[in-house]
């Protein structure tokens, strides 16, 4: 599940501090605007190693312009340098500590560093200076989700809903989110519900008709799951968890050869996908134990594969003296 990301290269801006400013300061921020304003440009025609320059020289003549410190973090992070956006977030907040959305944004940076707590404390700080911020809502909520938390996840993706409906928005990944959430809960009739939602919104997503694929094949319409996964493809011919739905439907139809192709694509777009490895254990169990104990050692080979790694060992053990035979 994604986070949501709101940050824009602000290319009109050029305030650099809300704090009063002396004659001298002053000065220093109509000359330190004229490389903001060089590097917004610079960021409109998509150079951002040339805009990261121009921010950095608004940044030496005077430190505390917060829109460049901003924008400099926003081109990092562009430019896939994590810890350095890191670093300008957290210069930003310095100056001004009361910004619900940059706490949200250095939460995502965290996020991406593998640093959960301080992803957690940096979306509670901007739930604290706004509750009613629906983007640290639904990003916390990813966040308690993958840490176990179900319940803490739940209630932060119903907030944002809530929250967007208050607004007058039908957001899309807000419904997604929480009917993602409820269909891994078992709550199918919900979760339907409202991954419609998400279509009405948007029927073009691919991973909105991915998981309505996925509770059809939970209800046993094998044949609508095929066609949601496909409708996915369409949409994004890259998107791996469709090719590994489409396995799924496939290997429940009894057709081995269309599961196993669709596992195998999935694996070509998402080398790492290794759940798919678990999957194809399961479809050469009866066939072919060899290949069924090969997949599932691949499965547990990352050692990151926490869901299904009890059941992946069992059944190698369970099949070794069936391949010897």
């Amino acid at each position: 599940m994604k986070r949501i990301i709101l940050v824009l290269l602000s290319v009109i801006a050029i305030t650099a501090t809300a704090e009063e400013l002396s004659s001298a300061d002053k000065k220093l921020v109509a000359e330190a605007n004229q490389f903001f304003q060089r590097g917004n440009k610079f960021a409109q025609d998509k150079s951002l190693p040339r805009a990261k320059v121009e921010y950095q020289k608004a940044l030496r003549i005077f430190p505390r312009h917060v829109d460049a410190l901003y924008n400099l973090a926003v081109t990092c992070e562009k430019l896939g340098q994590n810890d350095e956006a890191v670093e300008h977030y957290r210069h930003y907040l310095e100056i001004q500590p009361n910004d619900a959305d940059v706490w949200t944004q250095l939460g995502v940076r965290y996020d991406e560093g593998g640093k959960n707590a301080e992803a957690q404390a940096a979306y509670e700080k901007a739930l604290a200076i706004n509750p009613k911020f629906g983007l640290a809502h639904h990003n916390l909520g990813v966040l308690l989700k993958e840490r176990g938390d179900l319940d803490g996840a739940q209630a932060h993706f119903e907030t944002f809903v809530k929250l967007e409906e208050d607004a007058g928005r039908h957001n899309g990944d807000a419904y997604y989110s929480l009917g993602a959430l409820n269909l891994g809960r078992g709550r199918v009739k919900e979760a339907k519900r409202l991954l419609q939602q998400a279509l009405d919104v948007d029927p073009s997503v691919s991973y909105y008709n991915n998981a309505m694929g996925d509770v059809y094949l939970v209800e046993g319409g094998i044949e609508m799951a095929i066609s949601a996964y496909k409708k996915a493809l369409e949409k994004d011919a890259k998107y791996a968890p469709a090719y590994s739905g489409l396995g799924d439907a496939y290997r429940q139809k009894g057709d081995r050869m269309a599961a196993e192709k669709s596992y195998r694509q999935a694996l070509e777009l998402r080398k790492d996908y290794m759940l798919v490895h678990y999957k194809l254990g399961l479809l050469f169990e009866t066939a072919n134990p060899s290949a069924a104990i090969k997949e599932f050692e691949n499965y547990l080979s990352s050692g990151k594969n926490g869901e299904f790694q009890t059941e992946a060992k069992a059944k190698i053990e369970k099949l070794k003296p069936v391949q010897t035979k």
